[in-house]
């Protein structure tokens, strides 16, 4: 928000907090109280000089709102929300919160390494297992990415269960309860081998991946100086001070944030079309 003369830059930061968030669970960091928020808003003004608040909202939509109408100027957005957004011309994508050496992971359709299915060709009729509705690397990413190859996903399985959490979905998988399942995996620089993934260290053979995927997005609003963004930008990923590296960790769960860059959101918004899920929830 442009100040006045003689007046600190304004900048209000908003976030959906009324549960856990489908980021939070995916890295088991609890949903965000008011009070972290606010300590993130004091270390990144204290970095950026702007007069820096918070808000929390109990809906994405109200988020989205919030932005369209100049009530809000920063938010903490699920990538799914964060790139629909975008594609909407209300926002754009600045930042990516870092966890464990990585701002991205990938999701991965999966089965027992002892399955008849071998390929994508081999699904019809099979048992699928998913995380929720929203979850990206669960439900939502990979099945666009299957849309996209010519997979009619809306009829191709036997049955759908979703299982709430990765660990219950490749459990289902590994029991033999469900053919098929999705979750997130972190793959090596050559995309073969999975170097962390919600199946843990179970064996499986994966049978198509998709990605990159951001675990979240901090967006600014299209109504932002530019000036105002890049300041913001700057703070969060060339210098942040130690406070504001340990207000991140309270607030994100993340040792700090990557500049978001067309590179790696590219994929995701290719998707964006095929995705299931309703744009606003």
């Amino acid at each position: 928000m442009t100040a006045g003369a003689g007046e600190r830059e304004r900048i209000r930061v908003a976030v959906v907090a009324p549960q856990e968030t489908a980021v939070a669970r995916l890295w088991r960091h609890g949903a965000p109280s008011l009070a972290t928020v606010e300590r993130f808003c004091a270390a990144l003004g204290a970095a950026t000089g702007a007069d820096v608040s918070a808000r929390e909202l109990p809906h994405y939509r109200d988020l989205l709102d919030g932005m369209h109408s100049g009530q809000v100027d920063l938010a903490w957005m699920p990538p799914v929300v964060a790139l629909r957004a975008t594609a909407r011309g209300r926002t754009v994508p600045i930042a990516l919160p870092v966890r464990g050496g990585s701002a991205y992971y990938s999701t991965a359709l999966f089965t027992r390494p002892d399955s008849p299915i071998r390929s994508l060709a081999d699904l019809g009729g099979a048992r699928a297992a998913w995380v929720d509705r929203q979850s990206a690397a669960g439900y939502l990413v990979i099945r666009a990415s299957l849309r996209q190859r010519g997979v009619d996903v809306d009829h191709i399985f036997s049955m759908e269960t979703f299982y709430g959490t990765h660990p219950a979905v490749a459990q289902a998988v590994i029991d033999g309860v469900a053919d098929v399942g999705a979750s997130f995996v972190h793959l090596d620089p050559r995309r073969s081998k999975p170097r962390r993934a919600g199946w843990g260290d179970a064996a499986v053979r994966m049978l198509a991946t998709a990605g990159p995927i951001p675990g979240d997005v901090i967006t600014a609003t299209i109504r932002m100086p530019v000036s105002t963004i890049r300041a913001v930008q700057r703070a969060l990923v060339n210098t942040p001070s130690e406070e504001l590296l340990a207000a991140t960790a309270a607030l994100f769960g993340a040792e700090g944030f990557v500049e978001a860059t067309s590179e790696h959101l590219d994929p995701m918004s290719d998707l964006l079309g095929q995705l299931d899920d309703a744009p606003t929830r």
